[in-house]
């Protein structure tokens, strides 16, 4: 799991904009828990393809994908899936 700071330094959780980190995910069963899914090659892999369609369509629009409030960012070099660890830049 990340740490509050990581979240809020580095995923930029509470941003709500481009700059947010794409690979953030919520533990199902706690929300107050978020992991970093971009060592989950498989996971990543969805995620990308999403962010690719997203600009695509605010290219076929004319928008620009950084105003639509769409999570953009690659904002670290990631962290495995520990659920019971915390993890982030204040915990190395």
């Amino acid at each position: 799991m990340l740490s509050l700071k990581q979240l809020q330094d580095v995923c930029l959780i509470q941003k709500n904009d481009s700059t947010q980190c794409r690979y953030l995910r919520q533990d199902d069963m706690d929300y107050n828990k978020w992991y970093c899914l971009k060592h989950r090659k498989q996971e990543k892999q969805k995620i990308d393809s999403k962010v690719d369609d997203f600009l695509r369509e605010c290219r076929r629009k004319g928008l620009d994908p950084f105003t639509e409030g769409f999570p953009l960012g690659d904002n670290c070099s990631g962290y495995p899936v520990l659920k019971h660890v915390e993890q982030g830049y204040d915990k190395d």
